[in-house]
């Protein structure tokens, strides 16, 4: 059993990431950089990184997804298991989001990091069942948001969401009286421009995350009150093309050979993820002092 989930895993890699390097060679913008080359051209001095970025995505993919069983075994023991109390913080609740299919405990990589660093109150979420649309989800984060505030008696939350949650966050915002209750939105490989992934789709979901659907039209950039960055990454399996990652209005910033859910694990995206949580700080800060 153990051999056929690894393979699966690895046929499923070798899928996407062959329909993400088509799209990507065939691009306008691939086109333009590298004119009559393809992407085999420069294979013998960038290959590597192609190959180690592979071999991470499937270990993180993997880990990923033993996180997401581990969640649903732990929810089964959560009505007799006591909450813990909220501890003191003079930081903003972080709440975390996770992606399509998935449960809060896979974005467990994180919060560990930034228990570690000192945030004390972060908070995992998840959403479901998987076959609602995006605005039932954000639905149900307004009532964690609700929970989490009246529990530390915070005044705002940041948001740290990985895929599909960051449009389960911006359609909070956009459409539940989000603004007055978030002060940073950190993004990572969010499809704000849809995936072409997602083309075939018969899932609420997954129709919403195709290109030009209705629901990523209405779509709006967060009010400038609130602090946005928006991870993405070049090497993005799940987000076709990868520039749909990117989020007008807000601070882009791009990761290379760091894949999908590898942007979970990765240390250098956690290091922007400080930075971007420490400049929110600074600049509550200053205000203050004046």
């Amino acid at each position: 059993m153990l051999c056929t989930f690894l393979s699966l895993t690895l046929i499923y890699l070798i899928i996407v990431y062959s329909i993400r390097w088509f799209e990507f060679s065939n691009s306008n913008e691939y086109k333009e950089k590298y004119k009559d080359k393809t992407i085999f051209s420069d294979f013998q001095k960038e290959g590597y990184k192609a190959i180690v970025g592979f071999i991470l995505e499937y270990v993180y993919v993997i880990a990923h997804l033993i996180l997401l069983v581990a969640d649903y075994i732990t929810s089964l023991f959560q009505s007799i298991t006591p909450k813990s109390s909220s501890a003191q913080d003079t930081q903003n609740p972080i709440i975390l989001i996770h992606g399509y299919m998935m449960r809060g405990l896979v974005m467990y990589p994180i919060k560990r990091r930034l228990n570690k660093d000192g945030y004390k109150n972060v908070y995992l979420f998840t959403y479901s069942p998987p076959w609602l649309n995006i605005d039932n989800f954000s639905r149900q984060l307004r009532d964690k948001i609700e929970s989490v505030k009246k529990r530390t008696g915070a005044e705002k939350v940041d948001l740290i969401c990985h895929s599909m949650g960051g449009l389960v966050a911006i359609n909070y915002i956009n459409y539940h009286s989000g603004n007055r209750n978030i002060d940073r939105l950190i993004t990572l490989g969010t499809p704000f421009g849809g995936s072409k992934l997602w083309s075939f789709s018969i899932g609420k979901c997954g129709r919403e995350m195709k290109p030009g659907s209705e629901f990523l039209k209405k779509l709006n950039i967060p009010s400038s009150g609130i602090n946005t960055t928006a991870i993405y990454t070049t090497f993005d399996e799940m987000v076709i093309p990868y520039e749909y990652g990117k989020l007008e209005g807000a601070n882009n910033i791009g990761m290379n050979y760091i894949g999908h859910v590898g942007l979970l694990f990765s240390r250098s995206v956690y290091k922007v993820i400080r930075e971007a949580l420490m400049s929110s700080q600074s600049s509550q800060n200053s205000l203050l002092q004046k």
